[in-house]
């Protein structure tokens, strides 16, 4: 009988592969100033936005467990990137994390009145319709929210769950797209607000078709240029891009 290696085994069990990195929203397993939400110190994300309408707005991230917050459609549920981030925390999904989010928030609304972005997720996905329903809630509480990301739920899934929150989530952009943007990741059905990989052939014919474009940081990063209106110019992070909050066109990722 074959033996299941530890990515085997993490994908059943739904799970990320470094259990020891996951921690509980509380002040038993965090530091005494350890935040959830974090001051982004991500290369290819930057640090604030410096272009575009949310110019001048700090950049925040919230990590959460890959694959136990995920959607089992997810294309890449196996080879999901956090298989390589062995150093991150994971916060785990719950009443005490959005506990703690909402009191994290409000501390932001008082420190960035006019403004701050909130990066969701690094890791991991919203998880269920009442979390959803808690994001919506924070919008209203807090004007200076900001928020952009990527989810693997699909509005037209065929797992009701996933589909639940998929709707969810597809109803908020509806309703708050002037400060709320996330992208449907690996929706080939939509014509605005997604986000593909390069490895399929489709999200290429659509770059090819000028119906998407290709992510400009990691072109930067790989290239160090970036052909935008036939001149070459340097994109180092997403604060200084903008086009994932920005723009309606499907984003294309090399996939990492």
């Amino acid at each position: 009988m074959k033996t299941l290696s530890k990515t085997e085994l993490a994908v059943m069990e739904g799970r990320t592969l470094f259990t020891n990195k996951i921690k509980q929203a509380n002040r038993d397993t965090m530091g005494k100033s350890e935040l959830l939400i974090k001051k982004s110190t991500n290369v290819k994300l930057g640090k604030k936005v410096t272009k575009g309408k949310w110019k001048g707005f700090p950049i925040f991230t919230l990590t959460l467990e890959e694959r136990a917050t995920c959607p089992r459609s997810c294309a890449h549920f196996g080879d999901c990137y956090g298989n390589n981030m062995m150093y991150a925390f994971r916060y785990a999904a719950g009443p005490e994390l959005e506990a703690m989010l909402e009191t994290e928030l409000a501390e932001l609304q008082r420190k960035h009145p006019k403004g701050f972005l909130v990066r969701l997720h690094i890791l991991g996905d919203f998880y269920s319709v009442s979390y959803v329903a808690k994001w919506a809630k924070w919008l209203s509480m807090f004007p200076a929210l900001h928020v952009y990301g990527y989810t693997a739920n699909q509005p037209n899934a065929t797992d009701k769950t996933e589909r639940a929150i998929g709707q969810a989530l597809l109803s908020l952009s509806d309703n708050c797209s002037d400060r709320w943007a996330l992208r449907f990741s690996g929706n080939f059905d939509r014509a605005t607000m997604t986000a593909n990989s390069y490895d399929d052939e489709r999200a290429v014919a659509a770059v090819d078709a000028k119906q998407a474009f290709l992510c400009p940081t990691q072109i930067s990063k790989a290239t160090g240029k970036y052909a935008a209106k036939g001149e070459e110019t340097l994109v180092p992070d997403c604060g200084a891009c903008g086009l994932c909050w920005t723009a309606q066109k499907p984003v294309v990722f090399i996939t990492h």
